[in-house]
């Protein structure tokens, strides 16, 4: 199974995605800001990054970037609800394009099994159980 790290401000979200995560067989990481999860990073071994895109402090855009350099063979799921203001909605991101810099983009809020299916897509060799 793989070492994913989940870096969300929200702790109820986090909690959510670790239960799914674990509940397939993976170790899970998590941290409630960008640079605790930068941190993480850094001390290798992580195969997947889910980051929320909209927190306080770092975004997870710039998560996403420094962490590539951080380590280039991890991949990256982006996690947003659109702009914490409203301003930007799902639909608006979709339609732009907006990728936020990762290898997959999933909208608050989504299901168990679109996370199953994204973490399946990312990491096919360690895809979580249905």
């Amino acid at each position: 199974m793989a070492t994913i790290l989940v870096i969300e401000d929200i702790p109820s979200v986090m909690l959510s995605l670790r239960v799914v995560l674990e509940g397939g067989g993976h170790t899970v990481l998590c941290a409630g800001n960008g640079d605790d999860g930068l941190a993480l990073l850094r001390r290798g071994g992580i195969d997947l990054v889910i980051t929320d895109i909209w927190m306080p402090g770092k975004l997870g855009s710039a998560v996403i970037a420094e962490g590539r350099g951080l380590a280039p063979d991890a991949r990256f799921l982006a996690i947003t609800g659109g702009a914490p203001n409203g301003s930007i909605t799902p639909d608006h991101l979709v339609g732009a394009g907006a990728d936020f810099g990762a290898d997959g983009v999933l909208f608050k809020p989504f299901q168990r099994t679109e996370l199953i299916a994204a973490v399946t897509e990312l990491i096919p060799a360690v895809a979580l159980q249905p």
